[in-house]
């Protein structure tokens, strides 16, 4: 005779696996969104900190690299890759909308100024502040994908696959840092002069080492937590090469936004 009882075990246990799933993906989501806004509010406080500490600051908090290095980690920590691109778009994307909501409502550093002829420029600075949200939200829709993607893959990929992510993570996250220095090397800034902006440039050249050392420094975490140090070759292959494009793309970047 069947036995009706054996029907009972599997129906629990895929309760069990559903209930467990879906208790991931809520932590995950929570997960993201609390990271979404402490990253928005500490990158609009670094913003009234001035000096040398700013600069520092502002590389930690509202930069290419502390801003992708939240959504890769948000990527890494995912269980799937659905669930890694969504959650490292969606930390960008909420992060620039609170970060520019800030400066809209509270800093409101559009407003106050005033065209030649005297009449107001807020209008202007509204614009201003509509198109770098434009701007951002569009890198936040392009970079998110990726980074989350890498994140993960780098968690559950193979050896090679691994290897390669995480070298071009290491390279992504280091390119604005490089794109800097290209445009204003160190050895140039230390040399001005006016005391004033010597403090000034002192701060702009700690804050451009701090975008480039962090990824090399997050490269050395993942090689070792991952053991991807035997491929070694490949590893500095990929990052070599993905910051050389990230720093490209970073100049692009800021060209459009000086541009606006």
């Amino acid at each position: 005779m069947l036995d009706l009882g054996m029907f009972g075990a599997p129906s629990e246990d895929v309760g069990v696996t559903d209930v467990a799933v879906e208790g991931s993906r809520r932590t995950h989501a929570a997960v993201v969104a609390t990271a979404a806004v402490a990253l928005g509010l500490l990158a609009f406080a670094a913003d009234s900190v001035a000096g040398v500490v700013g600069q520092v600051l502002i590389a930690l908090t509202s930069s290419g690299f502390a801003w992708g290095m939240a959504a890769f980690l948000a990527g890494r920590s995912a269980a799937t890759a659905k669930r890694a691109v969504g959650g490292a778009t969606s930390l960008l994307v909420l992060a620039t909308l609170l970060y520019y909501l800030l400066v809209l409502m509270v800093s409101r550093r559009w407003s106050g100024g005033t065209l030649e002829d005297g009449t107001s420029a807020d209008l202007l600075g509204l614009r201003s502040v509509a198109i770098m949200t434009a701007l951002w939200l569009t890198g936040s829709l392009v970079a998110g994908p990726m980074l989350g993607l890498l994140g993960h893959i780098v968690r559950v990929g193979k050896a090679s696959t691994s290897t390669l992510a995480a070298g071009a993570i290491c390279g992504l996250l280091s390119g604005e840092g490089w794109q800097a220095v290209m445009q204003a090397p160190p050895w140039q800034l230390l040399t001005v002069a006016d005391p004033y902006q010597a403090e000034f440039f002192r701060g702009v050249v700690v804050g451009e080492l701090v975008k480039i050392v962090l990824p090399i420094v997050v490269l050395a975490w993942l090689a070792t937590a991952h053991r991807l140090w035997r491929a070694w070759p490949m590893l500095l292959t990929a990052a070599i090469s993905s910051g050389a494009l990230s720093a490209a793309l970073w100049y692009v970047l800021y060209a459009a936004a000086n541009s606006s």
